[in-house]
């Protein structure tokens, strides 16, 4: 079993204090370095637009400034792991701007919207004005959904109950009928995984949404470390702590990944995306690139401590 030495862990620090983000940093400083959650809370406030959506890069493969729902989840997210309650502003704002963007034709939430065309954007995100968009994310049944009911579940005090049972059964009979759950990177995967992990949510929601992870995660996770450099479903990446409802099957799988982490840091101490854009935009690649090596070496080093792969 490899641990990530003092030394390293040191070069991972200063990457991000000098090169990351400074959303990232404050998040560095507030789970490692005891930092108060202010800092993160009022990074992220720089990506709040006025209609209480989120933007401006905060997922720096989707370059839009406006809100969207897409950016709006990981806001939400990063404000429920600093303990902000459902009265914070930003939390407050954050959610109506979700519930007055949640589509009641079709039960879901648009990912982005169609003007992010007109930015910089990875390929998976453009939209070809024939509804590429939703084809490539299954209808947005689980992708952005899934992530987002699980939030709304976190500040459910903030949320019309009725409403929400409705859309928590819409999207845990997406997890259970939907085809080919976990192919390509498994981002619906972790989605799915999200939801489950919501303390607030129902306990039979979440037996059912296990019931069909579980079926098929030992069939669609990546064991193969010469697979892992490119876009896979790595073990890491649906089973991100040890509490993972899923982590008991693919245990070896997570040991060997942690051990590939130890060995794939940079020189300059960070972890590198293993996507790019292609030939999209290729200077905003370069930016955005920048971007996601200061966030995966926050969270690279986070998964490390919670699996206790960091030399004492």
């Amino acid at each position: 079993m490899k641990r990530l030495s003092r030394q390293a862990f040191e070069r991972g620090r200063a990457f991000i204090k000098t090169q990351a983000r400074p959303l990232d940093r404050a998040l560095f400083e507030y789970r490692f370095e005891g930092a108060p959650a202010d800092a993160v809370i009022a990074r992220l406030g720089s990506y709040r637009n006025d209609d209480g959506g989120f933007g401006h890069a905060l997922e720096p493969d989707a370059r839009h400034p406006g809100s969207s729902a897409l950016a709006t989840e990981i806001a939400l997210r990063f404000l429920r792991q600093v303990g902000a309650g459902a009265g914070h502003p930003l939390v407050g704002d954050a959610i109506q701007y979700l519930l007055n963007t949640y589509d009641a034709a079709s039960r879901t939430w648009r990912a982005v919207p169609t003007e992010a065309n007109d930015h910089p954007h990875a390929p998976w995100w453009h939209e070809d004005g024939q509804g590429s968009l939703a084809r490539t994310f299954d209808d947005f049944r689980i992708i952005p959904r899934a992530g987002i009911v699980a939030l709304l579940h976190d500040y459910s005090s903030a949320v019309p109950g009725s409403w929400l049972a409705e859309v928590t059964e819409d999207t845990v009979v997406a997890i259970e009928t939907i085809g080919q759950l976990g192919s390509g990177g498994g981002d619906d995967l972790a989605q799915a995984l999200r939801l489950a992990d919501s303390e607030s949510l129902p306990e039979p929601a979440r037996a059912r949404i296990l019931a069909r992870v579980r079926s098929v995660v030992p069939g669609v996770v990546s064991r193969n470390p010469a697979e892992w450099a490119e876009y896979t479903m790595q073990p890491l990446k649906i089973a991100p702590h040890p509490q993972s409802p899923v982590a008991d099957l693919i245990w070896d799988g997570l040991a060997e990944n942690l051990d590939y982490k130890v060995d794939t840091q940079a020189a300059d101490g960070a972890w590198e995306p293993n996507w790019t854009w292609g030939d999209f935009y290729p200077e905003a690649w370069e930016q955005a690139r920048r971007e996601w090596r200061g966030h995966l070496t926050m969270e690279t080093l986070a998964t490390l401590q919670a699996f206790g792969r960091l030399q004492a």
